[in-house]
């Protein structure tokens, strides 16, 4: 099978792109999907009004979690990768911060896909921001040397807790389409030796998610919890994994709300792109 590099984007990358069509028929876009019938949808601005995210007014909405991994995210000189890349909402942001000088998204739904292109467009990223309407357990072997990987991925388990009916809610927070381990694994097997994967992931699932990352040679290089109140305890976390072991650097605790309903000072800066 050939194997692509991701660190050279303008020969490497377009072949890529040409394998993927061939070999699995997925379509990927850089400019807008065809024509459709359109889903409701709202539309909300990051960035004092700098970036524009369309996404579903029923089905799955983006949460506080990826903008809080948006800023979390190293900065490189190479082009990233996100994996489930929803309505295009970390990237953007990402790109918006100059962090990469491009991002390639991967994403299953057909409807998130469409939003992610139509948002891509409508930002004037779709130069940088490029694509892939696919399933990454079937095309990451055709992926290699990655400097930075990055995903908001599914935080339950199937048969834990209540599964939504809807299936774009069902696919994007239950571990249908993508468990932990096959994600581990894919990260694993594309990452440069130099790499960074950056997810967020729930506290209460972080031993897990650290012992499995062991198991496929990635550890943790930086974490940081995240608290819904400063007397609360910690509901998930931010990771920066890695190939090498190294001591792990704990970063101060980030918390949401300093009252109900009202975001602490920190919070406010990382909405604001500042």
């Amino acid at each position: 099978m050939p194997v692509f590099n991701l660190e050279h984007r303008t020969s490497n990358f377009e072949l890529f792109l040409s394998y993927l069509v061939t070999r699995y028929a997925l379509r990927v876009t850089i400019l807008a999907a065809d024509a459709m019938t359109e889903p409701l949808t709202t539309s909300d601005t990051f960035y004092h009004g700098k970036v524009i995210i369309k996404q579903l007014k029923r089905g799955y909405r983006f949460a506080v979690d990826s903008p809080i991994l948006a800023d979390f995210l190293p900065v490189s000189r190479s082009p990233a990768l996100e994996i489930g890349c929803g309505a295009g909402v970390i990237s953007l942001l990402a790109l918006q911060q100059e962090k990469f000088p491009a991002v390639t998204g991967i994403e299953i739904q057909e409807t998130l896909y469409r939003l992610a292109v139509d948002n891509a467009a409508a930002n004037g990223l779709q130069g940088r921001f490029q694509i892939i309407h696919g399933d990454f357990n079937r095309i990451h072997s055709g992926i290699q040397n990655v400097q930075t990987i990055f995903c908001n991925p599914p935080f339950f388990k199937t048969g834990q807790g209540r599964v939504s009916p809807d299936p774009t809610i069902r696919l994007a927070r239950f571990e249908i389409a993508l468990t932990l381990a096959d994600l581990l694994s894919g990260c694993a097997a594309i990452l440069a030796s130099r790499g960074n994967l950056c997810l967020i992931f729930p506290f209460s699932r972080q031993k897990e998610l650290l012992a499995a990352a062991a198991a496929h040679g990635l550890y943790p290089a930086r974490i940081r919890p995240v608290r819904p109140f400063a007397d609360s305890p910690p509901d998930r976390f931010l990771v920066q994994l890695g190939k090498s072991r190294k001591p792990c650097r704990r970063d101060k605790v980030l918390v949401i709300f300093k009252s109900k309903g009202v975001y602490t000072p920190e919070l406010e800066k990382i909405l604001a792109g500042e």
